[in-house]
């Protein structure tokens, strides 16, 4: 084929690249834009969306070995797939939101997603088995999407340049594009689609070669490291080195990146891996201590778990350090073959990697409900005594848990609050406060509790009646903490709540004085339920001022009112005359 032909073939490569990038921001467009509006059910929503972005992402990564055909094929089969498991997973939450913050199904959805491209691409090469395949294609495609959206950004940096330097000229032909609702979409699909086809077509240039040689310059920097922290804990001791869950979390990123090292330092075979005796022995001594590096991570998770239960996260970290463990045991293993142990070492990967796929898939099924298991630990363990009320993750079971943990929550509320007060004011706390709220300090009270405050700072009129408990907390705990705060500053400044024949046709009705740091009083009138009523300002006051100035408040403290008729009965105050609108 002549260089013009060829050129000619990669000019239409790179079009229909383009075009489907377009389609692809057309696509985002219309999930996140129009979509919202027009769908109810956040789940299907939900389903829609992931199966979209699934079947694109994978579309462009699978390009880069596979054909149009192979490529749209695999993406459609393993996006529903995984598309379908998110939203099963989704069915455990009462809100939608909750699905995004601790149950960790996004993060499984994306790990099929990432580790499932290069096996599908395998796959549909025939060569499932094939570790150079894999771990070529896999280190392309994050070469490939990092270069594209590097120059998405350059393209978007120099678009709006562009603008600036016409609207000198008063030519604004670029913003008011920019301006229509779906272009910016289109226009970073289409610079992400042409910028991949681009990277696949100089995949000499633009190949994983140079990151990989960088990372095996960092592998015995962090062999110093781990070999010094390993070496210093029988100085710091073991169970004061792991009392914080943070620790588990460290232990874990720095296996992690020894993983990938270790990988990186052997590439895709042994002729292309690290040849020079010391990085082939700090190789080998890397991965031996890997094991020592996932047991310490599982010891400080174990020991959280121990003291306070599981959680969704205690569990998801569980699992994480029992992969890091398996990876460091064959990691060691293979080292203590000797012979063909970097041979060893690419299968394990190929074996780890399809088990990473499988528990993501399990963690977003009923069988691995992380949620149910969370609930279910920490209310046997709170009932049986080991676990203290202030210890029961309240908010986290009442807002993030899903349909378990409003389980636990009913059969928490369920137990005597005489017996279980403590359990019973917590929940109540964590129902009214936000999260940093709640996690701030135990003296935040409830809504319950400021009612309760303001109750009995509230001097009532006519003597004869009293109020039932709980009869301010319809009021809102913005005006609750106004209240109980000028209620109780001064014992001779108390609220005062005066009953009578207020309402049309003469029904009852209650006027709320709140007093003032200066003078006077707020005055709210009482509506709807009689036992616990909602309060609200719309008072008609004769005084022209509209306030109720200190002398009415006297009055109202000391039982100086009368109530007489208006165009219906109104209270009194000397001269000064309420009535409630509503």
């Amino acid at each position: 084929m002549s260089d013009t032909a060829q050129e000619g073939d990669l000019n239409q490569q790179h079009l229909w690249m383009c075009l489907l990038g377009g389609a692809a921001g057309l696509a985002m467009w219309v999930l996140f834009e129009l979509l919202p509006d027009a769908i109810e059910n956040q789940r299907l929503l939900l389903w829609i969306a992931s199966a979209t972005i699934g079947f694109f992402t994978l579309v462009f990564a699978l390009l880069g070995s596979l054909r149009w055909k192979e490529a749209a094929s695999g993406a459609a089969v393993l996006s529903l797939l995984d598309a379908a498991l998110l939203f099963w997973a989704s069915g455990r939450f009462l809100e939608f939101d909750n699905l995004f913050e601790e149950s960790f199904a996004p993060v499984a959805w994306g790990m099929i997603l990432f580790i499932g491209a290069p096996f599908a691409a395998a796959v549909l090469n025939g060569r499932a088995r094939d570790y150079a395949l894999l771990f070529d294609t896999a280190w392309n495609i994050v070469v490939r999407y990092i270069a594209a959206w590097i120059f998405a950004g350059l393209f978007w940096g120099v678009l709006l340049l562009s603008d600036e330097l016409l609207s000198i000229v008063g030519v604004t032909i670029i913003d008011d594009l920019i301006d229509l609702e779906p272009v910016p979409y289109l226009l970073t699909g289409a610079a992400l689609g042409l910028a991949l086809s681009v990277a696949q077509d100089l995949k000499a240039y633009v190949s994983p070669y140079l990151p990989l040689r960088l990372l095996r310059l960092l592998l015995p920097m962090v062999l110093l490291v781990v070999t010094v922290f390993i070496l210093a804990l029988p100085l710091r001791g073991i169970s004061q080195l792991f009392g914080d869950f943070s620790a588990a979390g460290v232990l874990m990123s720095v296996a992690i990146a020894s993983i990938t090292l270790i990988t990186s330092a052997l590439d895709r075979k042994d002729a292309d891996g690290v040849q020079s005796p010391l990085m082939r022995r700090a190789t080998k001594a890397l991965a031996l201590l890997l094991p020592v590096l996932s047991a310490l991570a599982m010891w400080a998770i174990w020991l959280r778990v121990s003291e306070y239960g599981w959680t969704p996260q205690r569990i998801a970290a569980s699992l994480a350090s029992l992969l890091i463990l398996a990876y460091g045991l064959l990691y060691g293993l293979a080292v203590l073959q000797k012979a063909h142990w970097r041979q060893m070492v690419r299968q394990s990967n190929i074996a780890m990697a399809l088990m990473v796929v499988a528990l993501s898939a399990i963690w977003m099924t009923p069988i691995m409900d992380a949620q149910r298991y969370s609930a279910e630990a920490q209310l046997a363990k709170y009932l049986s005594g080991e676990l203290a009320a202030a210890d029961f993750p309240a908010w986290e079971a009442t807002h993030i848990w899903g349909k378990a943990g409003q389980a636990a929550i009913a059969q928490l509320r369920s137990l005597s609050e005489e017996e279980h007060a403590d359990i019973h004011e917590r929940l109540d706390r964590a129902a009214e406060l936000s999260r940093w709220e709640f996690n701030q300090s135990d003296d935040i009270p409830t809504t319950k509790l400021l009612a309760s405050e303001v109750q009995s700072h509230t001097q009532i009129w006519p003597e004869r009646y009293s109020v039932p408990e709980g009869y301010f907390e319809n009021a809102g705990r913005y005006w609750l903490e106004e209240w109980a705060a000028a209620c109780k500053e001064s014992p001779d400044r108390p609220c005062v709540l005066i009953f009578g024949p207020f309402a049309r046709q003469g029904a009852e009705k209650a006027f709320l004085f709140v007093p003032q740091a200066e003078a006077g009083a707020l005055v709210f009138a009482a509506s709807g339920d009689a036992e616990i009523p909602n309060f609200f300002t719309d008072i008609r006051l004769s005084a022209a001022d509209g306030t109720l100035e200190e002398d009415a408040y006297q009055r109202v403290k000391s039982g100086g009112y009368r109530v007489g008729p208006s165009s219906r009965q109104s209270l009194w105050l000397g001269e000064v005359e309420l009535t409630a609108d509503n």
